[in-house]
């Protein structure tokens, strides 16, 4: 067997040494390579956990070789009326994100729209109750606030099963594209209303105010339309309502179109919008939503048929002085939107003008005018929250059953106190924190309706829960359907021989008018300064 020289021992060597400088030589240029193809990905700082939330784990595997990195997935966000929210009608919202949200607006929202019921603190009996009083105040916070565990997190804010498309880049976000009828929709499912809008030469800028945190639509001239969202920081440990509350994406689009629909018969009409200063005299057209300007094209977008609702329309009238003496005049009382009747049965009603607010507008409503108007109060769906409601509806409804609700108020107040008091267990079960149940929210829901109108989100919340607690086991279409405002005598012992007691659907019914106390005015119209697709960042 012949022995290597000296000769065939150096070139051996020599052969392995230049085989290694070279395989780290090409290990060295790849790994710079990738460096720098990382720094000229223009997702690069989109990529993130930090960024993304619970999206990164749902991201493609790319193979280490592709100098080209695709774009990061987001998720395809659709909503409106006649198909929910990713086909999910009833959403549990918290306010609070039960999953980590990430720094985009999208997936923050998705962490707090939640498909499932998030977990809610079990029952305690008393002595727990008390137990869980006298313990610390972050242990009793942590109890009351209803924390899930993580697998619980996982499912409820996961929304997994939607489709994923490719981000989209400006300035420095990734971006999922929404279509204007998804914006209006998330907005009216926040409860949004507006606290600044401009349209000038730069473009449009609006900025709503929410329930569960702030909006902001920039539109520069000649750049997409950008929708921002960033969840309220004002939120932490001392939250002491329930985790999360009950969302009707359809209900919420109907409101906000101006269209109360019964869900026990075929009863469905809607609220023309607000009128300049005059007298106006109402006009009920069958199936004639299709025909008017008001929210039909909102409600058509949302996925609703105009052609199958019903329309109050105002008609001018030029009235004489003659026919000006026959109803009351505007004094002090009907400036505070109460309303009076002549002698021919005629309701008068004081309504806010288009153009400053103030109750110039008179509108004459006859006597099967107001059996719509009462039908539609009794046929108000139940809600959780205030709504982002449409201004006529709003207006008509509050105008004529004031007078009513102002006459059973301090009722309505006492007995929810009451409530209160004798259930404060029940309360406990629901998710409410117990310093807050035995010391606070019996005070706050009377405060409430006793105040007439404002805007709180949490005192609507603790009033409804409130009355739904008294009424027990109704469930959600029963409370969407009562009959208080169609009985024949409500009117006269109301306002002439003095309210009666208030049975449960008298309760329901009143809360359902406090909560459109408490709504907030939306544009509905919005959707005029908006363009078909918007980037949501």
């Amino acid at each position: 067997m012949d022995t290597p020289t000296g000769m065939d021992t150096s070139n051996l060597v020599a052969a392995w040494l230049s085989f290694a400088v070279t395989t780290v030589g090409l290990g060295g240029l790849i790994s710079q390579a990738s460096a720098i193809n990382d720094q000229l990905d223009p997702f690069h700082a989109n990529r993130t956990a930090e960024y993304l939330g619970v999206w990164f784990q749902r991201q493609q595997r790319f193979p280490w070789w592709k100098i080209t990195k695709p774009p990061p997935l987001g998720p395809v966000i659709t909503a409106r009326m006649a198909d929910g929210f990713c086909g999910v009608n009833v959403l549990h919202v918290t306010r609070i994100p039960i999953a980590p949200p990430g720094k985009a607006g999208w997936s923050t929202i998705l962490a707090m729209f939640n498909h499932e019921v998030s977990v809610l603190p079990s029952s305690k009996d008393s002595a727990a109750a008390e137990k869980a009083d006298s313990a610390s105040e972050d242990e009793s916070i942590e109890r009351a606030s209803g924390r899930e565990s993580a697998a619980d997190v996982a499912r409820s804010a996961s929304w997994g099963h939607i489709d994923r498309k490719a981000l989209k880049r400006h300035q420095s976000h990734a971006c999922i594209v929404i279509s204007r009828t998804t914006l209006i929709t998330m907005l009216a499912i926040t409860n949004g209303r507006p606290v600044f809008q401009y349209s000038d030469a730069c473009g449009f800028r609006a900025g709503y105010a929410s329930y569960c945190g702030q909006w902001y639509i920039t539109w520069s001239i000649g750049e997409e339309a950008v929708v921002k969202f960033a969840s309220h920081d004002s939120i932490g440990k001392t939250e002491v309502l329930p985790r999360s509350f009950a969302i009707r994406v359809d209900r919420c689009g109907q409101i906000v179109s101006g269209v109360v629909s019964s869900p026990t018969s075929d009863f469905a009409v809607a609220f023309c919008g607000r009128k300049e200063a005059g007298t106006y005299r109402l006009e009920h057209a069958i199936k004639g939503f299709q025909g008017a300007h008001s929210g039909r094209h909102l409600y058509n977008m949302m996925g609703g048929q105009a052609f199958q609702v019903d329309f109050l329309h105002a008609r001018a009238v030029v009235a004489s002085p003659s026919t000006l003496s026959a109803f009351p005049s505007s004094d002090a009382e009907s400036a505070n939107s109460t309303n009076a009747t002549n002698e021919e049965g005629v309701i008068v009603l004081e309504l806010p003008s288009k153009d400053d607010k103030k109750p110039t507008v008179k509108m004459l409503v006859p006597p099967a005018e107001e059996e719509v108007l009462k039908q539609a109060l009794d046929s108000l769906p139940w809600t959780s929250l205030s709504w982002s409601a449409h201004r006529g509806l709003r207006d008509m409804l509050l105008a004529y059953g004031k007078p009513i609700m102002d006459a059973y108020r301090t009722q309505l107040a006492d007995l929810l106190r009451k409530t209160v008091e004798e259930q404060p267990d029940v309360l406990r079960t629901r998710g409410w924190d117990a310093a807050f149940v035995r010391n606070n929210m019996a005070h706050m829901a009377a405060s409430a309706v006793l105040a007439g109108q404002g805007n709180s989100g949490d005192s609507v919340r603790v009033v409804t829960d409130i009355a739904a607690v008294y009424v027990g086991d109704w469930d959600v279409a029963r409370l969407d359907e009562v009959e208080f405002w169609r009985r024949e005598d409500v009117r006269r012992d109301a306002v002439q021989d003095g309210p009666v007691q208030l049975d449960a659907q008298g309760v329901v019914a009143l809360t359902k008018f406090f909560v459109l106390e408490w709504s907030q005015e939306f544009d509905y119209q919005l959707y005029h300064h908006l363009p078909i697709s918007l980037y949501f960042a």
